[in-house]
């Protein structure tokens, strides 16, 4: 026994690297003690089973919470079978156990009937040993299964034959070249066998031929139909091609009924398939029943609506009074006044017996000063031009303050909308149209969020325009957004963006405003949890994203960002953005010919008299 037991802990400690060790045996006691004593010196953690007539198995036989728990079982005692049967109902045949089976009868038959029809996948941790009694070395065995129901066999492997002696155990030989690499890299061939693999179609009825589905699922035109899951079905061939197999597609017209029922997530939670084409939002429900391998694909949704009225478009109607308030124009008007009384008490104290300008001309030249136009005529004393430079220095910086913010606002950042929220947008006046996606159908419809629900309420239930002018076709709103003020689009910005570069220009995309339908979040390749080929997976698909190749078809299939280019084009100030300077010139012209015919009027009176 004390070779057995080097052996055990040499196997656990060297080659499983393992601490945490479950012992199941039909052993003496002073063998168990001898056992324990030497696993407490090496510092493994062991628990003890005694497979007797008695052994009651409760359902959480072996449940654990560490990453890894190393299992030896003694097929020889009784009960041996009741275990490998329960292991197998349990699936613990997998890679968060390592078990060492350990067999003296030197019966193959007896283990390839135990494990002929178990549940042993390819992620199987199954060590195999058998004890010559001639030799006194021990010899090791890989047991896995790449999937019974993908049509594939128990393989038995040599893998080494191991001596021990009172004190250590060393490897005698190698049988074969399973030393050389990991279990998995060993199983990663699926030659001959067929996966089962879950897709989705929304945009033909699942009712045409498999062949019309498989021509749209493989074309790259009209890439706004049916995007993540055609992107899911291309991005996988160069998966199938890794794993040398063939897939046996099942398609369904949804991802799910719910969060985690129906579609293609029930498929994988009933183990109808082994992995999922199409890629998924994780959630918390979903997380239940699902882990997530790889990141898939950026998953954003917006409401999309361009400013009421953008300074990129041209000058607005107020423009030109907009720089200052209604107070600053006054108290400015009220200096020029104030202006005007002093200069005209200044000529008069200047040009006692000259001709003086009357009140009229002296507000004259203050206005002409304020506007930069100079003067005509200036004050003889230092006081009076001092001031007068004072009057017209305070122009010259109102001017140019003036002029600095009507050029910063042609050439600045466009207003944007004090819409920012999606309540907001729900208690709004704007028109909302909706891309008909079944996965933002789905939301708007059934999310639980307030502001969704509001919005759902308020622009769909609460609407008096046809269904048909609320759930447009994605080209179609994009075209309403361009051309409609006051619309709102609601899409994915992995359809939505292609048509934003089509029939957008680019100084009008950065017009555009964006409110988050729900928080931006990324798509993951998943499968069900306990998955056999999980870890598989995963090193295939990291191994497509290091290399470029899933980064490839992403980039083809999706549009997640936009360019904005507001610089571009020349800012055209027609008659429509000028009209208030010529009603303003008009009105001066009116208030001069008036105050023209009341000086002819009273030039006539005084001529008269």
């Amino acid at each position: 026994m004390q070779q057995l037991h080097n052996f055990i802990l040499y196997n656990f400690l060297h080659m499983a690297k393992l601490s945490h060790v479950f012992i199941l045996h039909c052993w003496s006691m002073d063998s168990l003690a001898h056992l324990a004593k030497m696993a407490q010196s090496k510092n493994v953690f062991t628990q003890f089973i005694s497979l007797d007539s008695s052994l009651q198995l409760n359902n959480d036989f072996l449940n654990h919470n560490i990453l890894k728990l190393g299992v030896f079982l003694d097929i020889s005692c009784n009960q041996s079978g009741v275990v490998l049967d329960m292991a197998g109902a349990k699936r613990l045949y997998g890679y968060h156990y390592h078990w060492l089976i350990y067999d003296t009868s030197m019966e193959f038959c007896k283990i390839e009937n135990q494990f002929k029809e178990a549940q042993l996948f390819v992620d199987a941790d199954v060590t195999y040993v058998k004890h010559d009694l001639v030799s006194k070395n021990f010899i090791l065995y890989d047991l896995h299964n790449k999937g019974r129901q993908l049509g594939a066999k128990l393989n038995i492997t040599q893998d080494r034959e191991v001596t021990c002696n009172e004190e250590e155990c060393r490897v005698q030989r190698y049988l074969s070249d399973l030393h050389t690499r990991n279990l998995l890299q060993h199983r990663k061939s699926f030659t001959g066998l067929t996966m089962r693999a879950t897709a989705v179609v929304t945009h033909l009825p699942l009712s045409v031929s498999r062949q019309k589905i498989f021509d749209f699922m493989e074309s790259k035109e009209q890439l706004y139909l049916d995007t993540y899951g055609r992107l899911g079905y291309q991005a996988r061939q160069p998966l199938r091609d890794m794993l040398d197999c063939e897939f046996k597609y099942i398609f369904r017209n949804r991802w799910s009924d719910g969060n985690a029922t129906g579609g293609m997530i029930g498929d994988l939670i009933l183990d109808v398939a082994d992995l999922a084409i199409a890629p998924f939002v994780y959630s918390f429900d979903r997380g239940l029943f699902l882990q997530p391998l790889t990141k898939f694909s950026v998953f954003r949704e917006i409401c999309m609506f361009r400013n009421p009225r953008s300074v990129s478009a041209g000058l607005s109607a107020t423009e030109f009074l907009q720089p200052f308030s209604g107070g600053v124009w006054l108290t400015f008007a009220l200096l020029l006044l104030l202006a005007g009384i002093l200069l005209w008490i200044t000529f008069i104290l200047e040009r006692r017996k000259e001709w003086k300008p009357s009140l009229m001309t002296s507000c004259l030249l203050s206005f002409g000063a304020g506007c930069n136009q100079g003067a005509w005529f200036a004050p003889r004393s230092m006081g009076g031009r001092m001031a007068f430079f004072a009057l017209m220095l305070t122009s010259f910086l109102m001017y140019n303050y003036y002029t600095s913010i009507v050029v910063s606002k042609l050439l600045g950042q466009p207003s944007k909308s004090s819409i920012r929220t999606l309540q907001q947008l729900a208690d709004s006046s704007l028109e909302v149209g909706i891309e008909p996606a079944i996965y933002t159908r789905i939301y708007v419809e059934t999310s639980e969020e307030a502001d969704v629900r509001s919005l759902y309420r308020n622009k769909v239930l609460g609407s008096k325009r046809s269904p048909d002018r609320i759930w447009i076709a994605t080209e179609a709103g994009v075209k309403a957004v361009r051309d409609q003020e006051g619309f709102v689009y609601i899409t994915g910005v992995a359809t939505g963006y292609e048509f934003v570069r089509k029939h957008f220009l680019p100084h009008q995309i950065c017009e555009l405003n964006e409110i988050p339908l729900r928080d931006a979040s990324h798509t993951h390749s998943v499968v069900a949890k306990k998955s056999p080929y999980a870890e598989l997976f995963k090193l295939n698909e990291l191994r497509m994203l290091e290399t470029g190749i899933h980064l490839k078809h992403e980039r083809y299939w999706m549009e997640t960002k936009l360019h904005c280019y507001q610089h571009n084009h020349t800012v055209a100030v027609g008659l429509e953005y000028a009209a208030p300077l010529f009603i303003l010139l008009l009105g001066a012209i009116i208030v001069c010919m008036g105050v023209l015919g009341l000086e002819v009027i009273w030039h006539r009176h005084t001529k008269q008299h």
